[in-house]
């Protein structure tokens, strides 16, 4: 596994991340012509999502660095986009709540592994679903589509939460015992 940092991949996911200042300033501005900005803003953050991973896997740039800055990044984003929509009344709190508490315990779980064991755990598929669903259901808010189907698309993200949070603790605890043995 390659160590390097300066990667197209990796770049691409510090940009992504870095797109949640002005998603944030558009969608917190009073204006409400400029959350078509937004929209622009969430759909270039769902293309560099998608493409810093087909381009780390295509150019043999899958490294460290990109397992620990792509999931950092969807954290990133969905937390700001998430904590804005929660100020604007288009969320609800336990939704934040549990999304942001989530990702911190993920977060300090990687932070101990990688301290303690030295490994770095990948997302898993199912939390990567989870993010694309958030997307997508922040998506239909800012077109104002399916507002009906609000509660059951934000009950599928906290399924999609749930079971990404669950797969995590699994392999978080067979790195522990694979450690100890």
């Amino acid at each position: 596994m390659k160590r390097e940092f300066l990667t197209v991949s990796n770049l691409l996911s510090i940009f992504r991340a870095l797109l949640s200042i002005p998603f944030a300033l558009v969608m917190l501005l009073p204006d409400p012509p400029l959350r078509f900005w937004a929209l622009g803003i969430l759909t270039a953050g769902m293309a560099t999502d998608k493409l810093d991973g087909d381009l780390a896997r295509s150019r043999g740039e899958e490294t460290e660095w990109g397992k620990i800055l792509d999931p950092l990044a969807d954290k990133i984003c969905v937390a700001v986009m998430a904590l804005v929509l929660l100020k604007l009344g288009d969320f609800p709190l336990w939704f934040v709540l549990a999304l942001v508490i989530r990702d911190l315990l993920i977060l300090a779980g990687g932070l101990y592994l990688k301290s303690a064991r030295g490994v770095v755990l990948p997302s898993n598929a199912a939390g990567k679903w989870a993010a694309t669903l958030i997307a997508f259901t922040i998506l239909m808010i800012l077109l104002n589509l399916f507002r009906e189907l609000q509660w059951i698309l934000l009950a599928a993200c906290a399924a999609g939460l749930l079971l990404s949070f669950v797969l995590y603790i699994a392999r978080f605890l067979q790195v522990l015992r694979e450690a100890r043995a």
